[in-house]
């Protein structure tokens, strides 16, 4: 694509918007970009009018689209936002990061996505192809926008491309080398109006795969499993519950690999650097690309056993007076959520609630099981996942105005040896800038309780 004087119009100037508007106009293209929030509520945007971009702040009026011939849209970005109704009525290309960064990409892209695993997944592919001597990148929804790559990405072997539902709505020519769908369940609806319109743009990863490209996918769960018969790609299967006749999987406790009727063993499962099952499904999807592109098996299980995965997912903050503190601030659903509390051995002070994505909390109420004591609740959410755990027969909660008064709540309520675990179920953006600044501030918070003490 050459964007030499062309009008680029730039929806959304948060982090993936700044990085698109930056690279534009870099290489040659009039840029302007525009946000719905005021001048002064944005962050980092005063050094893209210094470069000669146009902003407009305080909404998106449809004068914008004159003489427009592309409009990028970042990942926060509504696909319904009238301004982009309007661009595709008059024919004008609208486009997410995603798709311009690939557009501009050199190296061959290994793209995972999925409701819950795709950080800790991405970040774990990264490390073990970073181990074995490859020359790659890590980018993407992890924080880091593909489109930042493309001056360096010549060199690379592979970029490793964290993938939302949100960048994937926005795709033309998106094409991964490799696809890696970890499991589908409901989530963002609240942008998606319906599940089905949330499955269909996760699988739009698959849609432009062809033959000679992979698409690694869960063999457990049942909708992930349902989409390889859409998959023109060579589909490799991972599963922790089944023995697969080829794939990755799970025999006797020790993760193999077969292939053509061979069997090669990685390592126990005990082995591990990261903990609970969400997380053995993540090395085996993470397995099954080193499979691919033809790791040293004995670097992999290295880089497995090392690896004790990312910040704010189920990340030790501390002990204090007997208790652990567990950070999960990453959990902004209730699979995850749930995920997180199963993963834990110790008896749970829960800290959940957040912004409101019209998610169902049932199942991560009954998740419980027993092992959660108490249940503080924050945010939007907090009435809402109250009236749930009180159907279903919890009634061990309070409410907090604050992270910092949710954290201090758990620490008098907690005994040692239970954990004080914030896994919230939901979204931040409620009283946060994103889920980062949430445990950013939960880890704060329990460092204070520590100085307290002292």
């Amino acid at each position: 694509m050459d964007v030499r004087g062309k009008n680029i119009l730039i929806i959304g100037l948060a982090r993936s918007g700044i990085a698109a508007a930056v690279e534009l106009k870099k290489m040659g293209a009039k840029v302007t970009g525009s946000d719905i929030k005021p001048r002064e509520a944005l962050k980092d945007i005063e050094h893209l009018k210094s470069m000669g971009i146009n902003l407009v702040c305080g909404g998106h009026p449809l004068s914008l689209l004159k003489d427009c011939d592309l409009v990028v849209v970042s990942p926060g970005v509504p696909s319904d936002l009238p301004i982009l109704e309007e661009a595709r009525k008059r024919d004008i290309l609208v486009i997410s990061e995603l798709e311009l960064g690939y557009l501009f990409a050199k190296a061959p892209i290994i793209a995972v996505t999925g409701t819950n695993g795709k950080t800790t997944t991405t970040t774990l592919i990264g490390e073990i192809l970073k181990n074995d001597a490859r020359n790659i990148s890590v980018a993407g929804n992890i924080g880091i926008p593909l489109i930042r790559e493309i001056e360096e990405n010549t060199m690379k072997d592979y970029l490793v491309v964290e993938v939302s539902s949100f960048q994937l709505e926005n795709i033309l020519h998106f094409k991964p080398k490799i696809s890696v769908i970890l499991n589908i369940t409901e989530d963002h609806i609240n942008r998606h109006k319906t599940f089905e319109n949330y499955i269909e743009a996760k699988a739009r990863i698959l849609e432009n795969q062809d033959e000679k490209d992979y698409a690694v996918l869960n063999y457990d769960d049942p909708i992930v499993f349902s989409l390889a018969k859409r998959a023109k790609s060579r589909v490799v299967f991972f599963s922790r519950r089944q023995e697969l006749e080829k794939g990755i999987y799970v025999k006797n406790n020790v993760i193999v690999i077969k292939e053509n009727g061979n069997m090669y063993p990685i390592l126990k499962i005990g082995e591990l650097g990261i903990k609970g099952f969400h997380n053995l499904e993540n090395a085996l999807a993470a397995i099954s690309v080193a499979w691919i592109v033809r790791v040293n098996l004995n670097n992999l299980a290295e880089t497995l056993k090392d690896f004790r995965g990312v910040e704010h997912r189920l990340e030790y903050v501390d002990t204090i007076d007997g208790v652990k503190y567990i950070n999960d601030s990453k959990g902004t659903n209730p699979d995850a959520a749930q995920k997180a509390v199963e993963a834990m051995e110790e008896p749970i002070i829960l800290i959940a609630g957040g912004y409101d994505k019209k998610n169902d909390f049932t199942s991560f109420v009954k998740s419980f099981n027993g092992k959660v004591r108490k249940l503080i609740l924050i945010g939007a959410t907090a009435e809402t996942i109250e009236k749930t755990a009180r159907e279903n027969g919890f009634f061990n909660t309070q409410r907090a105005g604050s992270m910092q008064e949710a954290v201090e709540l758990a620490s008098k309520s907690a005994h040692p040896g239970d954990v004080v675990l914030l896994s919230p179920a939901c979204a931040s953006w409620d009283m946060f800038e994103n889920f980062e600044e949430r445990g950013r501030i939960f880890k704060e918070a329990v460092h204070s309780l520590k100085l307290k003490e002292r």
